[in-house]
């Protein structure tokens, strides 16, 4: 969605908003009818600019697929100065069964850690070389490896590093990402000629 188009839906909700106050004023409902319409209204303005907002282009904060085609990364580091807590963005297109790309490629908004940025560079670098590369999902080896840091003392139960360890403190979300070869597409059997 351009900027004419984000700017038009806008102005068609100024004009709704207009029309039902004009409305209010001079009709004869009773006051918690018109009051209704207002918050109505106006709530729904609100989560049609967050649903908009959502189509703009801005990565989505939601889980990547199982299986993706990596196209792209970028990471920023945490800001010890700011308090900034970083992030890692990450342009994919998701795979089917047979390793062909399924859907639109899109951008997606990871929470910031230090195995998953130094991954993350290494797999940039890859494709830097030319190589084509896959991002596997793997939530269960990520919750072993923190509660491995818990036994060991270097992170509490909340998440957090200790001070003993010299990286950035994260909350991890429970997600690691493995970046390997895109395997070759499973073409289906063409049969006899």
């Amino acid at each position: 969605m351009n900027i004419p188009t984000l700017t038009g839906v806008v102005v068609c909700y100024g004009l709704i908003a207009a029309l039902l106050l004009s409305l209010n004023v001079v009709s004869l409902w009773r006051w918690w009818i018109k009051a209704a319409a207002v918050i109505v209204t106006t709530v729904f303005v609100v989560a049609s600019y967050a649903a908009i907002n959502g189509m703009l282009g801005w990565p989505t904060t939601k889980r990547p697929p199982g299986r993706f085609h990596l196209l792209a990364t970028h990471i920023v580091e945490p800001d010890k100065a700011t308090s900034a807590g970083g992030a890692l963005y990450l342009w994919m297109e998701e795979l089917d069964d047979d390793n062909m790309p399924r859907g639109a490629p899109r951008a997606f908004q990871l929470p910031y850690s230090d195995q998953l940025a130094r991954d993350m560079d290494r797999a940039q670098q890859r494709l830097d070389n030319g190589e084509a590369i896959m991002g596997v999902v793997d939530e269960a080896q990520a919750i072993e490896a923190d509660q491995e840091k818990i036994r060991i003392g270097e992170m509490s139960e909340n998440a957090e590093l200790s001070a003993a360890t010299d990286t950035v403190p994260f909350q991890s979300d429970g997600m690691m990402i493995e970046f390997e070869n895109l395997p070759p597409v499973d073409l289906p059997d063409k049969g006899p000629l």
